[in-house]
């Protein structure tokens, strides 16, 4: 009796389809490679030690404001408003490939602020559910840590793991991107300035320049440019950190955490996240912190367009051993606005 092999078939569909897919992984993560490349030159280094005066007399001479993290041991934030720009004359909160936002504190970033602050109260016991971040977060302001801030506008969730990482006299690394070099010297490095001297103030320490600007220069960088860009420098060992001894060292490629704070606003924005957490995260140790809106409507970001995003990346045939693992560890709904979601992303072998 003649019988139809549907089992082949499916079986063979399911093969064709998951090649395509592959193939369609490798045609993108070929792109962004090539955009790595031809986007490092104008990656900007910006000198902390020629700006840190300009810019604590910034943080000291411009109006702030403080935020508070919610937590009985570790201390709020502070950041400045900045001051009028032609910007702020066009009221918009960016310009695709001129201005992404920097200036503006988005309320994403303090939902990360916050998270971090829980974290790294040691007086918490570690929670089950974020075993992996804990111990990430952690690691990142110990000794030999390191964290990375993609599109970190005021910076301030860096800012928070550079100030922990002084409180403790650790050697950790912090490095700050963002698209806008004008951003990095007006809010970010100022506000960098203004949390490590409300640290020393709080110490009973002298909170002069030459103190803030040494602190700064041995434990961070500040990138400015196409973050694709910083990535080849990474890559490539082209990131060189002064540290106390007058020395440099290597940033290395891989951090303990990559911060990402409404990085994930379109698809294309969704897909170089989620390209740099497979280049630049320890693998199964580090710990990606994604803060977006659960939707931005009309232009295709959010939370579930980041994980496919994450999806379709790990798919690629470069890198077959490795995937990122996505998932969702807060959720913050007012009830009147658009839900906002921290998504924790580990990159782990297959």
């Amino acid at each position: 009796m003649f019988k139809f092999d549907f089992t082949s078939s499916t079986e063979g569909a399911t093969y064709q389809a998951e090649e395509e897919k592959t193939a369609e992984a490798d045609r993108m993560i070929a792109k962004l490679t090539e955009r790595c490349r031809e986007s490092a030159k104008s990656c900007k280094l910006v000198n902390v030690s020629s700006t840190a005066a300009i810019a604590s007399d910034k943080a000291q001479s411009c109006v702030h404001e403080h935020v508070n993290l919610h937590s009985s041991l570790i201390d709020g934030l502070h950041y400045i408003l900045p001051q009028h720009t032609a910007l702020s004359e066009k009221n918009t909160d960016l310009i695709p490939g001129v201005y992404e936002g920097g200036l503006k504190l988005w309320e994403c970033s303090l939902d990360l602020c916050r998270f971090l602050a829980h974290i790294m109260d040691e007086a918490i016991p570690i929670e089950s559910d974020f075993q992996h971040v804990t111990s990430a977060v952690r690691r990142s302001i110990g000794e030999g840590g390191s964290a990375f801030e993609l599109g970190c506008g005021h910076g301030l969730p860096a800012c928070l793991l550079l100030r922990e990482s002084v409180r403790r006299h650790t050697d950790s690394v912090v490095v700050f991107s963002d698209f806008n070099d004008f951003v990095l010297l007006d809010v970010t490095i100022p506000n960098a300035c203004l949390n490590l001297c409300g640290l020393y103030h709080q110490q009973g320490n002298d909170s002069n320049v030459d103190n803030v600007a040494q602190d700064i220069l041995s434990r961070s960088i500040f990138a400015g440019g196409d973050w694709m860009g910083l990535s080849h420098k990474l890559s490539n060992n082209e990131v060189l950190l002064p540290d106390c001894r007058s020395e440099q060292r290597v940033v290395d490629e891989r951090f303990d955490i990559i911060l990402a704070s409404e990085t994930t606003y379109t698809t294309e924005s969704c897909h170089d996240t989620a390209f740099l957490m497979l280049k630049h995260l320890k693998v199964d140790i580090g710990v990606g912190l994604v803060a977006t809106k659960r939707f931005y409507f009309g232009v295709g970001g959010g939370a579930d367009a980041f994980s496919q995003a994450a999806d379709k990346v790990s798919a690629s045939s470069r890198s077959p051993e490795l995937h990122l693992v996505v998932k969702t560890i807060q959720s913050y709904d007012t009830g009147n606005a658009n839900i906002r979601d921290l998504l924790e992303v580990r990159l782990v072998n297959k």
